[in-house]
């Protein structure tokens, strides 16, 4: 949930969504015993697999999907914010 200073609830999401119930319903009984988190995701992962896999094997740009640089971007981030939030927290 996110909200405002006031705590006024600004906006809500779960997973999976009621988009999402129906299709991991069918993948729960498919693969029993696959980690849940995969069933929710699995239209994300099919869409960067294919993403990925056109890379590869065109050379063309991999729509939306982060690069080496971007993901040493965003662990930098996050080390730089560790700290600063530990210590909001305490």
């Amino acid at each position: 949930m996110v909200s405002d200073t006031d705590g006024k609830e600004l906006f809500r999401h779960s997973m999976p969504d009621e988009d999402d119930e129906a299709n991991v319903s069918v993948l729960e009984a498919k693969y029993p015993g696959a980690m849940p988190y995969f069933f929710s995701q699995d239209p994300d992962y099919t869409t960067v697999k294919e993403r990925v896999a056109k890379l590869c094997a065109s050379g063309d740009e991999a729509k939306d999907i982060a690069t080496i640089d971007i993901a040493i971007n965003a662990l930098e981030v996050g080390e730089y914010l560790t700290p600063l939030m530990t210590k909001m927290l305490s």
